[in-house]
């Protein structure tokens, strides 16, 4: 019985080892394929990742691409004319992000259409662009800058066609993404009175450099059709004059540029420019700013410049009293400019007409003037200045600018220190080529000039010096009078009885000549 048992134990037994075993053998293959599958499934990744092969760029082999700065530049590599289809396709099929394409200082002449591109920045100055292909820029719908400046393009060829958008059934699509256009120095003379109709979002219109001489009206039309402009760029024109209404319609004008025209007095369009913050009249043939050639009421304007004008003379009373919002003004470089009247800044104060009021200007340029004086009414708050440039300028140092020692040098000393060294005395003749500083640490008290502009303290010099003569001069030369009388030089001597007798004979031969 216990033989049996035993078997029967060892039986049971060896069926559970072989049941372990057959359980064993078919788990493993299951174990083995879980490991492999991440192995056939790595490959399938690989390939949605490669889907798209990149394309070889041929404009990047001669151009440089910058994928950070989203930079195409292609500027000064003698291009005679655009790149073909094929070569732009190649630029877009390899994946590279442009939001810039410089294409300046080339030999380009025709420019022809380009390709659809997510351009927002386009630049095509200093190239020899004569002619523009209609829609040109069709299918540059992000393009918000072009710069077709520098190049001969002419009244004729530059035509509202170059700009048109899409064809739709309707009209042309705008190009509608734009808001900077710079045409500077080209050869128009004139502008088609539609040729902005394109652009319902252009903000910066830059036409300097242009031989337009006259504002005619095609002209004033385009820009007065320009209702978005903010800012406009009108300088070396050759402009006398601009049209009285060329500023009504585009009422959110910004800023107006008409540096070195031939304006000879302030145009009476500005007072439609209600909105204008920043105006700039440089180099223009001003004479003075007096009378009625003065600044219309511009209550938003904040920034002047009237500079390189060498032929102001004089800035008069109510000069800017219109410019009751100024904050920055600038009056350097002008050679001749000799005088500005204490109340040029000066207006009537809203509330009680008879009392002054000034704008609240926080930066003054006044370098390189012929300035003898500065009033210190000429501003109300000196103290509340940001920048006071008054650096080379013939300086009086007499009483009337004593305040500026006292009071304007410390300001001057505090917000720009730089210009200390060339604020210089340039009379009276005591005080020629000594800076102010050294004026000041010396505690001069400047004497005034008298009636006829001499210094006292000159004149006080010679007085003394003649006082002096006259009190030594006089009693010596009394002196000497009577010691001549009295015969006591000694260079004569005694006269005796010979000395008498030669007289005589003397005088008698001198009448015998006469007879």
């Amino acid at each position: 019985m216990m033989f049996r048992l035993k078997i029967n134990i060892l039986t049971i037994f060896l069926l559970i080892n072989s049941s372990i075993l057959i359980c064993g053998e078919t788990s493993k293959p299951n174990i083995e394929t879980t490991k492999t599958k991440p192995e056939e499934t790595a490959p399938a990744k690989n390939t949605t990742v490669t889907e798209k092969p990149k394309v070889p760029n041929t404009l990047c082999t001669s151009c440089d691409c910058n994928s950070k700065s989203k930079t195409f530049d292609c500027s000064n590599r003698h291009l005679q004319k655009l790149f073909t289809l094929k070569d732009w396709l190649s630029l877009n099929e390899s994946g590279i992000a442009v939001d810039i394409m410089i294409l300046s200082g080339n030999g380009i002449d025709n420019l022809t259409q380009f390709p659809p591109l997510d351009v927002k920045k386009l630049d095509l100055s200093y190239n020899n662009i004569d002619t523009i292909e209609n829609n040109a820029f069709q299918d540059l719908k992000s393009l918000e800058e072009l710069n077709l400046s520098n190049n001969k393009l002419s009244s004729k060829s530059l035509t509202p066609t170059v700009f048109q958008g899409r064809f739709s059934a309707d009209l042309y699509e705008p190009i509608k993404e734009l808001k900077i256009l710079n045409l500077g120095g080209n050869l128009l003379h004139t502008l088609h009175p539609d040729i902005f109709e394109h652009f319902p979002k252009l903000e910066v219109l830059i036409l300097e450099s242009n031989p337009f001489k006259a504002i005619d009206v095609g002209t004033e039309s385009a820009i007065a059709g320009i209702y978005t402009l903010r800012s406009l760029d009108l300088s070396y024109m050759e402009l006398s004059k601009l049209p009285e209404h060329i500023f009504h319609s585009p009422s959110g004008l910004q800023v107006l540029n008409l540096t070195g025209n031939l304006l000879t007095e302030v145009p009476n369009s500005l007072s439609y420019a209600r909105n204008l913050k920043q105006l700039i009249l440089d180099e223009n043939p001003m004479r003075n700013f007096t009378d009625k050639n003065v600044f219309p009421e511009m209550k938003s304007l904040e920034y002047l410049s009237l500079s390189y004008i060498h032929t102001l003379q004089e800035i008069g009373k109510g000069a800017f009293s219109g410019l009751t919002n100024l904050r920055e003004m600038h009056l350097d470089n002008n050679y001749a400019l000799s005088k500005i009247d204490e109340l040029a800044f000066a207006h009537a104060d809203p509330e009680n007409p008879e009392r002054k009021d000034w704008p609240p200007v926080k930066k003054l340029y006044l370098h390189n003037d012929k300035l003898e004086y500065l009033h210190p009414h000429l501003l109300a708050r000196w103290d509340d200045m940001e920048t006071i440039d008054i650096r080379s300028n013939p300086w009086s140092c007499d009483c009337d600018n004593q305040w500026m020692l006292i009071a304007l040098l410390p300001i001057i000393e505090e917000k720009t220190s730089k210009s200390l060294p060339y604020i210089k005395c340039a009379s009276p003749e005591e005080f020629r080529g000594k800076n102010f500083t050294e004026l000041e640490e010396e505690h001069t008290h400047l004497r005034c000039r008298d009636y006829y502009g001499n210094n006292p303290r000159r004149d006080s010099a010679i007085l003394i010096g003649l006082l002096i003569g006259f009190c030594i001069g006089i009693p010596l030369t009394l002196a000497a009078l009577f010691l001549y009388k009295r015969g006591c030089f000694g260079l004569i001597g005694n006269r005796g009885p010979a000395d008498y007798s030669r007289a005589f004979y003397k005088r008698a031969s001198n009448d015998d000549f006469h007879i």
